[in-house]
């Protein structure tokens, strides 16, 4: 079951997002993600509480997401409301490859078509080849690249109806 975060929330989606941090530092996978940033003072900056959901599998939080309808630093020339954006979706490693990666995105393209927006845009490290593998399995296209200021590419990618 999935759910929107309510405040009492931050520290389970910082828990699940630490367990994602940790995972890529032990497996030496580039990343832009730390436990800096992961902390609930640095995501609120570009966050609200309501924009993460949370799945739950037998009560259990294993799985996080935030949904936007607003990206300005990958998607500056769409306006606000005319996609949604998948940020910051991660999954406890004890439940990886069990499909919870792929329940969070249904329910982000349900989210669109619901609120009749025709686009469902995300972006992940060009490096990161299983996880863009992912996207591409779950129908989304590649649509370029973009260079950060640390030098990383990320890969962009969107779901059209």
């Amino acid at each position: 079951m999935i759910k929107q975060a309510e405040q009492h929330d931050t520290l389970v989606i910082e828990e699940i997002l630490l367990d994602a941090v940790m995972w890529m530092e032990k497996n030496k996978l580039q990343n832009q993600w730390n436990e800096n940033s992961i902390k609930w003072n640095s995501l609120s900056k570009d966050y609200q509480i309501n924009d993460f959901y949370i799945d739950y599998q037998n009560g259990v939080p294993v799985g996080c997401m935030a949904i936007t309808d607003l990206d300005t630093k990958y998607w500056p020339e769409i306006s606000k409301g005319k996609s949604l954006y998948i940020h910051k979706l991660a999954v406890k490693r004890v439940i990886a490859g069990k499909g919870v990666s792929k329940e969070l995105i249904n329910f982000a393209k349900n989210l669109s078509l619901e609120n009749d927006i025709n686009s469902l845009r995300l972006d992940c490290n060009l490096q990161r080849n299983k996880l863009r593998m992912l996207y591409e399995n779950e129908g989304f296209i590649y649509a370029g690249k973009k260079k950060l200021k640390n030098n990383y590419d990320m890969a962009l990618y969107v779901w059209h109806i």
